[in-house]
C-alpha cells in the first residue's frame, strides 16, 4: 500500500504500530530527506496477506494521522 500526505513527524516505528493493527508487515519503507533527516511525506507498506492491504487501505484511507488527513491506497 502507498500512504502519502504523512506530516514530518511520522516514524517507521509509528507506521509499523497503526498499520500492524491490519496484518503482519512484510516489508516497510518510509524514504527520508537526507538534509533534514525527516519524511518525505510518503511510505510503502507490503503486507505477507494481500487481504490485511485491503483491510488497512479500507479504514486508514482519509484517516487522521498525526493531524494530517492521509491518503492510503493500494
Amino acid at each position: 500500500i502507498v500512504i502519502e500526505r504523512l506530516t514530518k513527524n511520522v516514524r517507521e516505528d509509528n507506521l509499523r504500530e497503526i498499520f500492524g493493527v491490519y496484518g503482519d508487515i512484510e516489508a516497510l519503507d518510509l524514504p527520508v530527506n537526507r538534509q533534514f533527516g525527516h519524511n518525505r511525506g510518503s511510505a510503502y507498506i507490503v503486507y505477507y496477506d494481500e487481504a490485511d492491504a485491503r483491510d488497512a487501505v479500507k479504514h486508514m484511507h482519509e484517516a487522521q494521522l498525526d493531524g494530517a488527513t492521509v491518503n492510503v491506497s493500494i
